[in-house]
This record gives structure tokens, C-alpha cells and sequence, in this order.
């Protein structure tokens, strides 16, 4: 079939470039880039819109899941055309979804189109949204529109993204696709992905590796700013560390061995003294102004992320974060937790490997699907987060070990993989191959009141607290 419109997420190389034999493949779409594709072409391609003249007169609707008072295209006053998420954006998928994916339809796929649609919004990233809201703007519920009609879904991806891009299928001869279920992003079998810097940071050092964390007493700490504050708990001694063990892992990142992988940057062990918010390549985007007393930040421009210098991997551990006046007034905050493989040149929760809530609208996110919880938060404001990580087994604590950063190694991005024979196909979404912990959680506290767990059975990781602020 026909390539669509605004859609380059493939993988090509020449004959010359492989010795003779073309390569055509199709690149791994996150449901962001397929709601992307789908207004792409509903804006520029009249004829490809489901809701047409020709395809209403052709026969009754029969799929009442797509039913709605309004549909697409609309025109409001801002030049942009809209597009009714259900009525046009899920129904478009729907009849294309052979193109996009070889997976089944879950049940609540069109709620993950939606949140899609809500997490990458202008109100939720205000400076570079990809979607307008109707409804946000002209009180049009459901209706939506490209921020920009004519950049390309691809042109949103940040350069450590572009690096890390999965190839999941091939092609038949028809045009259907053709899962792969043998190779990982560039289709070699290597120990680790090839050498990319780090989105934002700089590569001229190498991260402080060695030492143990300091006890210290957990309860409330002072000093902020707009977009964090000192980060208190108790940082535990070394044996709240994940200890050495010779089991096999339940991940691993010696090999990669199935199309069931990620890319992921080494843990570097805790550094002497008491937590502070660490200037290191490794934990803050390069944008973050970290002040002299290491526990005030804030940050100018759009989102971007600092960590604490000290992560946890097992145990209940609590910090917080004094909110004081910002530096503009359209300020945002998100605070949480975070792997350090969470991306720096992105709001905590953008990734599957950070957890936050977002001070307004008070919004829970992670792998950037944002739900209402708890309350906002603001100047003034004391906001606590406690994570539990309950007890690990050996496999869980070999697989931690593995993941470490060796001093002598070059610190570089590896490969995470498990066997393809444990990755679940009834998800709507693409999972991560990374374990999950049963009974951990994330509970966040306002001014000492507690507002219930915001997360649980997270992924298995070294988490560290992290801030992300937007101008301010």
C-alpha cells in the first residue's frame, strides 16, 4: 500500500550501503507518533478523511465506537483545522491499522489515542505541544488539531529518541508488515548499542562512580525554589544496596537476543557525603541552574529534568520540595522519581523510566500519559513523595548489579533485553521488557495531608528524586 502522509519512520539502506541487497524496514510508532500521522493526513488529504461526503454516502456507519455528535474538519478563527478524536482521529486508525501494527486491539485502545492526544497538548507542554485543543480553546470537546500542520511527527523526537528507535517489522511483498522477533534497533546482535552522548549533557567526563550513602534523618527540610527545593529522607546505608549475586537475571544486557529490548544507561553507585541535587552529566540537563547550596534549582526555559545524587533501590524513602515563587508566572513544575536512564532533556514522567505529579493542573504522568490525581500544588506549598520498593529476590538484585557502570568502562548506552517468549501481546500499549515490583508504590503528601498512591508496580530500577520545572 500506499506510504502516508508525513510518515518517515523507517529505516533504508542502499544497495551499495549492504553490499548489494536493499533494506526496507518499518521503525517501532508509540501511539504518539501514530495520532500524529493520523491528523497529519486527515489535515492535508481530504480525500483519506472517513468522514467525507463519499464515505457517508456509501452506507451507514455500523462501528457505533466512533459515533459523535461532531466530527472534522472544523475551522474555529486560528487557521488550524480540527478533528474530532473519536469521530475522525480513532476512526482513521482503525481502518489503517494493519499499517501501523501487527498487534491486536485491546479494549481501551481509543482512551490510549486520547491520552495521546491530552499528554502532548499545548497545555501540557506549552512550549513545543504537538496537539490544540478545541475544547481548551473554543470549548469544542473532543475536537483536536496539529500545533503546527506542517512539521513532521519525526521532527519531534529528541536526537537520544532518533538514536534509540526500535526496527520492529519487515515487509511482504503486499506491503503487510512483517514482525521481527530477532533483532533489536539496528538489527545486530552486540553487548552494548553503539556510543550516543547523553540529550543535553556534555561527554568530556566520565560520572563519579564509588562510595556509599550517608544515613541521615528523614523528616521535613528548608530551602527551595520555584522548581524544587532540598530533597530530605533518609538515603540509607550501603546495605539498602542491591548486593552481588552469580544467578541469572531475569534481564539482561550481555546480548541481545530478541526484538523485546531497550536502550538504557548504566547505574553508577552513590557518592560519599549527604544527598544534594547533583551537578553531574549523568543526573541534570545541562539548562538546570543548580545554586551553590546544591539544593536549589530552577530552570529559565522549557522542561527539563535534575535528579538527587543519590538513588535508592530497595525500601521506603521520603524527600520534599519547599515550592517558592517563581521565576515567571506561566511557571510549571513536575516532581517525582526517575531512573537515570529517564531523559534529561524532558519533563519527569516523559518515559517509562520516571514517575511524577505536575503542579497544575494536578496531573499524575509517566511514559507520558498523563491522569488527574490528588491536588495542585504552588508557591507556599510543601510537597512530599514517598517511595516504597519492597524487597528484592536474587534475580532482581543481579539483574540491578548487571546494570551498573564498571569503572575503566566507557560510559555509554547498553542494550536491555529479555526473552521474547515473556513479553505480553494483549497490551495495548508497547511495554518495556523491564520487571515489574508487586507492592511498590509512589504516595505524594500536600503541606503533611496525604493524597493516596499516585503510582504502583513500578518498574524495577535505581530511583533517584528528580524535579523538572518549566520556566521557573
Amino acid at each position: 500500500g500506499k506510504i502516508l502522509l508525513g510518515d518517515d519512520f523507517f529505516h533504508f539502506k542502499c544497495l551499495k550501503c549492504t553490499g548489494g541487497q536493499e533494506r526496507f524496514k518499518r521503525y517501532h510508532l508509540s501511539w504518539v507518533d501514530v495520532v500524529h500521522i493520523t491528523l497529519f493526513n486527515l489535515t492535508h488529504n481530504p480525500s483519506a478523511r472517513p468522514n467525507n461526503a463519499s464515505s457517508r454516502a456509501r452506507a451507514d456507519d455500523p462501528m457505533s465506537q466512533f459515533s459523535s455528535s461532531e466530527h472534522g474538519p472544523q475551522e474555529y478563527g486560528d487557521s488550524r483545522v480540527y478533528f474530532h478524536y473519536k469521530a475522525d482521529v480513532a476512526k482513521f486508525i482503525d481502518q489503517h491499522w494493519s499499517y501501523f501494527w501487527t498487534k491486536s486491539r485491546g479494549e481501551t485502545w481509543i482512551n490510549s489515542a486520547s491520552s495521546a492526544l491530552s499528554t502532548n497538548s499545548t497545555e501540557n507542554v506549552p512550549e513545543d505541544g504537538r496537539f490544540e485543543s478545541g475544547k481548551a480553546k473554543y470549548n469544542k470537546n473532543g475536537m483536536w488539531a496539529l500545533t503546527d500542520d506542517l512539521r513532521f511527527p519525526s521532527s519531534y523526537d529528541s536526537p537520544q529518541q532518533q538514536k534509540t528507535r526500535t526496527i520492529m517489522y519487515s515487509f511482504a511483498e503486499d506491503g503487510s508488515l512483517i514482525e521481527l522477533r530477532t533483532q533489536s534497533g539496528n538489527g545486530r546482535r552486540k553487548r552494548r548499542a553503539e556510543p550516543a552522548p547523553k540529550a543535553g549533557v556534555r561527554t568530556t567526563k566520565k560520572p563519579r562512580a564509588g562510595g556509599t550513602p550517608t544515613s541521615t534523618n528523614s523528616g521535613s527540610m528548608v530551602g527551595g525554589s520555584s522548581s524544587g527545593a532540598y530533597l530530605g529522607g533518609a538515603y540509607g546505608s550501603a546495605s539498602n544496596l542491591a548486593s552481588s549475586s552469580k544467578r541469572v537475571s531475569r534481564g539482561s544486557k550481555r546480548e541481545v537476543k530478541s526484538a523485546w529490548s531497550i536502550s538504557m544507561w548504566p547505574d553508577i553507585d552513590n557518592p560519599q557525603g549527604p544527598a544534594h541535587m547533583s551537578r553531574e552529566e549523568t543526573h541534570a540537563a545541562a539548562q538546570f541552574v543548580i545554586e551553590s547550596d546544591r539544593l536549589t534549582v530552577w530552570n529559565d526555559k522549557g522542561y527539563r529534568m535534575a535528579k538527587a545524587s543519590h538513588g535508592v533501590e530497595t525500601g521506603a524513602w521520603y524527600f520534599e520540595v519547599d515550592i517558592l515563587e517563581p521565576v515567571r508566572p506561566e511557571y510549571n513544575l513536575r516532581v517525582g522519581w526517575s531512573q537515570i536512564s529517564g531523559e534529561l532533556q524532558a519533563p519527569c514522567g516523559f518515559d517509562v523510566f520516571s514517575y511524577s505529579v505536575r503542579a497544575k493542573p494536578s496531573t499524575r504522568f509517566h511514559a507520558a500519559i498523563g491522569s488527574p490525581y490528588g491536588e495542585e500544588y504552588a508557591p507556599g506549598d510543601t510537597l512530599g513523595v514517598l517511595i516504597y520498593l519492597p524487597a528484592l529476590d536474587d534475580d532482581e538484585t543481579q539483574d540491578l548489579a548487571d546494570r551498573k557502570w564498571q569503572p575503566g568502562e566507557r560510559y555509554r548506552q547498553f542494550t536491555y533485553s529479555r526473552p521474547e517468549t515473556q513479553r505480553p501481546y494483549n497490551a495495548d500499549t508497547e511495554l518495556p521488557p523491564l520487571p515489574v515490583l508487586a507492592g511498590s508504590e509512589l504516595v505524594y503528601f500536600k503541606n503533611g495531608k496525604c493524597l493516596g498512591p499516585a503510582f504502583q508496580k513500578l518498574y524495577l530500577g535505581k530511583y533517584y528524586p528528580a524535579i523538572s520545572s518549566y520556566m521557573g
